[in-house]
């Protein structure tokens, strides 16, 4: 549907010509199909975007980018985006946490009112954002950056940033690494197990998958030259695991580290590409995908249903992701 269509397109578009001659018209049915459905979407006398709201909007406009397709689309695509980002037009001010970021994208939220926020629907608006500012000849970086800088200082956990999440004292007696989590609003979504540290509150452990997402919203920002991107860079250098996700615990009844194990792969290859550090992530990583793939071709994380990594079509793009990184 509406979601799951930009989102493979996007990414079986990535795939060099001399690894997989694609067909041209079945690209050109998708990016129809892609255009139609938006087209109703952004209409005001239909039904609104229900399922990933804010996913589905911005890789449709990452796949619009590409394509030079339907510039009109494009820029309704935008404002509908730049409307969903969290700041004084929906009711909050720079000292909230949730300032400067985005979230799934849930429809007719009231002002001061935020749903579920994190660095990964953040990052991904972000980057659709930045694309789209290059072909529309329109400056949107330079819109949205203070905010979304802000948005970051508070889930890599700035102790310069005193603002507290629920459970937190006091920010500045918080170990800081340069790392992620997924956010600090939404405190449900951090897959890191807390830890109490006395007199600063609790605190949660940076991990693999937050960091990346980090790390590529800062690239987007084109942050290269900033401390904060730096730091994060440092961090996935320091922690190159690929056979499962740093900073989460292998203890954790809900078992993120296994649930998240292609969207890992995903990010992290992504992550790790920019960065180019030393250490044999790459290496090790190919061999994965080699091992791990099914007879058919296909992949498929059967306790991975929380990420929708049981669904084949999901856990293979993730994979796909990963490997157009490998091309060298």
């Amino acid at each position: 549907g509406r979601v799951l269509t930009p989102y493979i397109l996007f990414y079986l578009l990535q795939v060099h010509q001399e690894i997989y001659q694609a067909d041209p018209k079945s690209i050109e049915k998708g990016i129809d199909f892609i255009v139609r459905e938006m087209q109703l979407a952004m209409r005001e006398d239909s039904s609104a975007l229900v399922d990933y709201p804010n996913y589905s909007a911005a890789y449709a406009l990452r796949v619009l980018n590409i394509a030079r397709k339907d510039t009109h689309l494009q820029n309704l695509l935008v404002d509908y985006l730049l409307a969903q980002q969290f700041n004084a037009n929906r009711g909050f001010d720079s000292t909230h946490l949730v300032f400067g970021g985005w979230g799934y994208g849930e429809p007719n939220l009231q002002s001061g009112n935020y749903g579920h926020v994190d660095i990964s629907h953040t990052r991904r608006v972000t980057e659709a954002l930045c694309e789209a500012g290059l072909f529309l000849q329109r400056d949107i970086r330079s819109e949205i950056k203070d905010d979304v800088i802000l948005f970051i200082k508070g889930v890599q956990r700035d102790t310069n940033d005193h603002r507290s999440y629920e459970g937190c004292i006091s920010r500045a007696e918080l170990p800081y690494d340069g790392g992620f989590v997924a956010s600090v609003v939404t405190l449900s979504t951090i897959k890191s197990q807390p830890l109490m540290i006395e007199g600063a509150g609790y605190h949660y452990p940076s991990y693999a998958t937050a960091t990346c997402d980090g790390f590529l919203t800062m690239h987007a920002m084109d942050m290269q030259d900033s401390v904060d991107y730096k730091d994060a860079a440092a961090w996935l250098i320091k922690h190159q695991d690929m056979h499962t996700i740093d900073g989460l615990s292998k203890d954790d009844p809900e078992q993120w580290a296994e649930i998240m194990h292609y969207y890992h792969f995903a990010v992290r290859a992504e992550a790790m590409s920019i960065i180019a550090p030393d250490g044999q992530w790459k290496e090790t990583l190919a061999s994965m995908l080699i091992e791990e793939q099914e007879p058919e071709g296909f992949y498929i994380n059967p306790i991975g249903g929380v990420n929708k990594e049981d669904d084949p079509l999901m856990a293979t793009i993730f994979c796909i992701q990963a490997a157009n990184q490998l091309k060298d």
